[in-house]
């Protein structure tokens, strides 16, 4: 009797094909961070009330002021609340740059926490692990890895910031699309919207993941990244800042810097603080971004694997 033993087989794929590395790198990545988020379901839970709670809550009072809109013969008190920009509920219901700007900042703690329950350990449980050598051995290509890892954070963090702005203002629209002049306005607002949102995150990703790069424990990255956020935001810049009297000294907060960037793309002037020249922080966002990409590239090599 003949046994044909078929646990071997040929690979039989395309080697000359291109290598989708940053796609692999960016699914393993992604369910590793929903693992991370949902060992615990209580707390997860918890985190996604908190995160979604602002988001469903304007989403049904949109749908709500759309209706009592639509029937203001039958809820005649109800429509002019709605209506009434001055001094009711209608007042926090204006989409306008300063509505999106003011929902972006309250998920900045949740920003700060996806960067260190996710992001700490993207590089840094690789180290630990000594998986760099095996992924950075040929066809796949550091920059591939890191626009993997980056991208991971950077879906985490657009979650609970830029994509529910960005369903709000097109729920807004779907709304009052009939109403003189809202395409044109919700149409650019949602554009800025969308840019705004990546500065927003883009910061915060580049860095944690710079600081991921620079441990060999997950632990050990979010430390760093947080005792660099709260030296520099809340320590180093506010005692020079009452030293010298000097509002440049705003400069050394990278949250400070992010929003005036933000209130310039969103043409929001009135959260514009204009002792500081917006270009100045700009120029800052951008050095911290080749700081962040030197480092990378001196952390995460490519190795040569010899057959």
């Amino acid at each position: 009797m003949v046994i044909h033993d078929r646990s071997y087989s040929r690979w039989k794929g395309d080697r000359a094909a291109p290598v989708r590395a940053t796609n692999i790198v960016f699914e393993t990545g992604v369910k590793r961070g929903a693992a991370i988020v949902f060992r615990r379901k209580i707390w997860a839970i918890l985190l996604i009330l908190a995160a979604f709670g602002p988001f469903v809550f304007f989403f049904g009072v949109i749908l709500v002021k759309a209706y009592a809109m639509s029937n203001a013969a039958d809820f005649p008190q109800m429509a002019r609340a709605f209506t009434d920009t001055d001094d009711g509920i209608g007042s926090i219901l204006v989409f306008t740059a300063n509505w999106v700007y003011t929902y972006m900042t309250w998920m900045w703690p949740l920003v700060i926490l996806a960067c260190v329950l996710v992001g700490s350990g993207l590089v840094a449980e690789d180290r630990r692990a000594n998986a760099l050598e095996m992924y950075l051995s040929r066809p796949v290509t550091a920059r591939q890895y890191l626009q993997g890892k980056v991208a991971v954070i950077l879906f985490y963090l657009a979650l609970v910031t830029v994509l529910p702005a960005t369903i709000l203002v097109l729920e807004q629209l779907s709304v009052s699309w009939a109403e003189p002049g809202e395409i044109a306005r919700l149409a650019v607002l949602l554009v800025r919207t969308v840019l705004a949102g990546a500065v927003w995150i883009a910061l915060p990703a580049i860095t944690i993941v710079t600081a991921s790069s620079l441990a060999d424990r997950s632990r050990n990255a979010a430390i760093l990244w947080l005792g660099v956020v709260v030296m520099l935001e809340f320590v180093v810049s506010n005692i020079l800042r009452e030293v010298f009297n000097a509002d440049a000294f705003w400069l050394l907060k990278p949250g400070f810097n992010l929003k005036q960037v933000m209130n310039v793309i969103l043409d929001n002037p009135e959260e514009l603080i204009t002792t500081v020249p917006v270009w100045q922080s700009a120029a800052v966002l951008i050095a911290w971004v080749v700081l962040c990409v030197r480092v990378l590239k001196a952390r995460v090599k490519p190795v040569e694997v010899v057959a």
